[in-house]
């Protein structure tokens, strides 16, 4: 059995975390195992209950901390595997709140992981422990919201750079460099470099992992055939849509909604309420 529950935030913690998610998996005989995605969000996994292994491209192996930081990865990770019987709570942060929330650039995340506690303290560790005394999700939604709020409200505003990647995500179709750095009262050099500093990718790369985590959204949420979702989002071609995904997940478009699972919540492509997560549950 496998099932994901995810609900959208508290809406004084929507500039901030992008949706709170749930896994369980009750592994009978071989490890389950689902491939990781190149993402814009910084997540914190929270592991209650089974082992959680990481399989990197370079064919190294590693275990997963009890508390775990994944940020932006800008391309696949490898793959995760799951035994035993399996809990975990993820928070999934939008790309700029490590430094609004915790004053650390996203920069230091990029294509990085972390034991969480030597990056944020003991707060983290004892978040991780009152999580597992929590009976359901929406108890464990209610905690993290109430840890988070008080960073929440003494947040530090975006960066210059920040704002303007800000418009790149919520734009309804692409925005050029040009623009952004003009918008930004920089020239195209500048904005380029300052935006690599601080994001730790460039503006480019920012905007195509945008596209590619849209092209599964709309696919996922609508239905749309690949070839719709090639044309609606700006690829050249459906081909050059393939390239993407492989150079992003590692697989053709079609295997790779099959092969990565829960790795992106469903609270990302269609928000759901938190009255109604309990009810929408996802079993596979």
């Amino acid at each position: 059995m496998h099932t994901i529950q995810s609900v959208t935030p508290d809406p004084r913690l929507k500039p901030f975390v992008r949706c709170f998610a749930q896994r369980e998996i009750a592994v009978q005989t071989s490890p389950f195992a689902e491939t990781a995605l190149a993402s814009l969000e910084h997540i914190v996994s929270f592991s209650l209950s089974g082992q959680t292994t990481t399989h990197h491209w370079s064919g190294r192996s590693a275990i997963a901390p009890r508390i775990n930081i994944l940020g932006t990865q800008t391309r696949s990770p490898g793959s995760f595997s799951f035994t035993g019987s399996v809990s975990a709570f993820g928070i999934f942060l939008k790309p700029f709140a490590s430094w609004q929330l915790f004053r650390i650039p996203p920069a230091q995340f990029a294509d990085q992981d972390f034991e969480a506690h030597s990056v944020f303290g003991p707060w983290i560790t004892e978040l991780w422990l009152k999580l597992a005394e929590c009976d359901t999700f929406c108890d464990r939604v209610r905690l993290a919201t109430e840890t988070l709020l008080p960073f929440a409200e003494h947040a530090s505003p975006q960066t210059t750079t920040m704002a303007a990647a800000q418009n790149l995500l919520e734009a309804d179709s692409g925005m050029r460099i040009e623009q952004l750095a003009r918008d930004s009262w920089m020239t195209v050099r500048t904005f380029e470099r300052k935006f690599a500093g601080e994001m730790g990718l460039s503006a480019k790369l920012f905007a195509r992992l945008r596209r590619f985590q849209m092209a599964l959204d709309r696919k996922r949420a609508l239905g749309t055939r690949w070839l719709d979702v090639a044309h609606d989002l700006g690829y050249f071609d459906q081909m050059h849509m393939i390239k993407e995904f492989r150079a992003f997940g590692g697989e053709a478009p079609s295997r790779l909604l099959q092969s990565c699972g829960d790795y992106q919540p469903w609270s990302i492509g269609a928000p759901m309420s938190l009255n109604s997560v309990t009810n929408h549950v996802k079993t596979t």
